[in-house]
């Protein structure tokens, strides 16, 4: 079942986001001339950017960040407020376009704010067909990332907008999905009920590829509830109607689903046969993770025949694809198995390593906090819909601004506590690699051995440090305060900044000191990715000197201050050579010198010295026995000079 969950989440984001857009020469460069009225030039930012959308992905990164500019702009002149709504529209429009551009580009974060976006500004406008497009887009990517209890709000919302419209294959669509998502709630009456209705609405409409999803999930159901029979129909239903859409993606995962039917039933030789062809179209189409599953399926019907062999070579197949693609479910499955075949096998020891293995795997899989999640925020939902009915729609969205600014100070405390603890792990760890070092200069025979095992601290630590960084990032997109926002993805940049240290570590043979050169670069590199102007050069010029652990981390927050602090203040949009320098050396035995400078507007305006960030990086140099100074020098209007020592 896990396996058509994906096909089916995969299908829809597709089709949802494979749009049409329907672009027609009707603008010209000429349009963005500042004579233009207003919603002209917006229309043509728009249109120009959709045109580079699948050609020119720069081009229209520019373009779309253009057109929203000028959406900024109107909004701080307070003209969206005014009797203007074809302008109004056009902002929503280019919004809609942003969300479009950067899911495609496999920012899934940015484009949930551009459709977020779009959203309220179709709202305003009370414009129902594209307010409930931009709903079931955002339901769609809320989805992907397993938020389901803001995905159910959503589908909830664009329903009834599709219902008002009467747009049965949109209705079709989220019905499938909401269905979907409260079968994962262990909801299967709900869920039955769902999937017929949208199954109803396709076949009236004969929409051929909501009908193949809505069968699929159907047949799911079934087989949940132990109709077999009933499920085995309605596979081949949905596989006939994939062979006409030319669907092979969507065959692939059918097969594969009637496979596992197959082995349910231990028809072994049925289930070999759909799995295998399964197989053949996930490695025609190129889905690496369709082609682990049938792998793995193929594996335990082996094992169920006694075929130890076979059963051994496809869940090695299996495991590898689940390591090249990171896939945690597969991971665990392929381990599992593996792990049964070797106990058979007397070879302990490989089994111990896979379930060690599953063990990890099984550790990362989040599901009874998301099912509950998402159970409370239905239930939450249906009863403020019902209040939404008896109290004014004013009364109604101020207590919903309450109670998510509440929910929101919560979660903030919560990840603070989490920040908290994982940096006493930090710390932890590091102590831990002192001892290290002094034990490995007593014990050399071991020396292998713990260098694997330094080897995995780091590279946890490192994970670690990627998940908090994650759920931070994943929590600053509902954060609609600006300034919190960037209070989190300040603290990113941090986190980031020590992730890097650890990545190194991982990737190196020896773990004492750590070229400080190809650090700086990386921390450069992630920042500038992440937060930067790509108009900005930035030189790097270290003398490769080898730094302690400890010492990289002090410097790499600081850097990290410096270099956000000039991204946000140093440079206006009328400087044409905007640079920043890094300069490190070493100055004497155990001393060492950091020169930082920017040709920004200069330090009286960039930075105040009493500010957060400059009383940390004083703190973080005080700890390295070092002094910071600031200057400035012609042409670099800013020049901070730290020197330190390797404690």
């Amino acid at each position: 079942m896990k396996n058509s969950k994906i096909h089916i989440t995969f299908a829809l984001i597709t089709f949802l986001l494979n749009v049409d857009f329907g672009i027609s020469q009707d603008f010209s460069y000429a349009d963005l001339a500042e004579d233009k009225p207003d919603s002209v030039r917006l229309k043509a930012y728009t249109k120009i950017a959709e045109s580079f959308i699948e050609t020119n992905k720069d081009s229209a990164l520019y373009y779309i960040d253009e057109g929203v500019k000028l959406c900024d702009q109107f909004e701080k002149a307070n003209q969206l407020s005014k009797e203007d709504p074809d302008l109004y529209y056009r902002c929503g429009k280019h919004f809609m376009a942003k969300g479009y551009f950067y899911y495609r580009n496999k920012k899934p974060n940015e484009a949930l704010r551009g459709f977020k976006k779009a959203e309220k500004i179709f709202h305003k406008l009370k414009n129902n067909k594209y307010e409930a497009e931009c709903l079931n887009n955002s339901a769609v990517i809320l989805a992907s990332l397993s938020n389901n209890a803001e995905a159910i709000i959503d589908y909830h919302k664009a329903l009834n907008l599709f219902r008002k419209l009467n747009d049965s294959i949109g209705s079709a669509y989220a019905l499938n999905n909401l269905s979907r998502i409260y079968r994962d709630q262990d909801d299967i009456g709900q869920a039955i009920k769902l999937i017929e209705e949208s199954l109803e609405l396709s076949k009236a409409k004969d929409a051929e590829m909501v009908e193949a999803l809505a069968l699929n999930g159907y047949a799911g159901l079934q087989k949940t509830i132990g109709d077999t029979a009933k499920a085995l129909r309605l596979y081949e239903k949905s596989l006939s109607l994939r062979k006409s859409l030319s669907d092979r993606a969507g065959m692939a995962s059918v097969l594969n689903n009637i496979g596992s039917l197959y082995k349910q039933q231990r028809k072994y030789e049925e289930a070999l046969d759909h799995f295998q062809r399964s197989r053949e179209i996930a490695e025609e189409v190129n889905n690496k993770i369709g082609v682990g599953h049938t792998l793995y399926n193929q594996g335990e019907v082996y094992f169920q025949l006694s075929d130890l062999y076979r059963a051994e070579q496809r869940g090695k197949e299996a495991l590898k694809i689940g390591e090249e693609t990171e896939n945690v479910t597969l991971l665990s499955r392929s381990a599992e198995l593996l792990m049964n075949v070797y106990k058979l096998s007397n070879k302990w020891k490989s089994a111990f390593k896979m379930q060690t293995l599953k063990m990890e795997m099984d550790s990362k899989m989040i599901n009874a906090e998301t099912k509950q999640v998402a159970q409370r925020e239905a239930l939450k939902y249906e009863f403020e819909k019902q209040r939404a009915i008896d109290r004014k729609e004013e009364e109604q969205v101020i207590k919903l601004q309450n109670e998510r600014a509440e929910r929101q100070k919560v979660i903030y405390l919560a990840i603070g506590i989490v920040t908290l603890l994982l940096i006493a792990l930090l710390f932890f760890v590091i102590q831990r690699l002192r001892t290290a070092k002094q034990q490995n200069r007593l014990i050399t025979k071991q020396s292998n051995e713990r260098k694997m095992m330094l080897q995995e601290i780091h590279h946890r630590v490192k994970n670690n440090f990627q998940i908090v960084s994650s759920l931070l990032r994943l929590q600053s997109y509902s954060i609609e305060n600006e300034t919190l926002r960037q209070s989190f993805e300040e603290a990113v940049s941090r986190i980031n900044s020590m992730s890097i240290v650890h990545d190194i570590i991982y990737r190196q043979k020896t773990f004492s000191d750590i070229d400080s050169k190809e650090y700086l670069e990386k921390l450069v590199e992630n920042l500038k990715r992440s937060s930067g102007n790509p108009k900005i050069a930035i030189e790097i010029d270290a003398q490769k000197p080898k730094l302690k652990i400890e010492t990289l981390i002090h410097l790499g927050i600081a850097l990290n201050e410096l270099i956000i602090n000039s991204f946000k203040y140093a440079f206006t949009e009328e400087q044409n050579d905007p640079k920043i320098r890094i300069f490190l050396t070493e100055i004497g035995e155990n001393e060492y010198r950091l020169l930082y400078q920017d040709n920004g507007i200069g330090i009286n305006k960039e930075i105040d010295k009493s500010s957060f960030g400059m009383e940390l990086i004083q703190t973080l140099i005080e700890h390295l026995e070092g002094s910071v100074s600031i200057d400035s020098e012609s042409p670099w209007n800013t020049t901070i000079t730290i020197k330190f020592k390797d404690v």
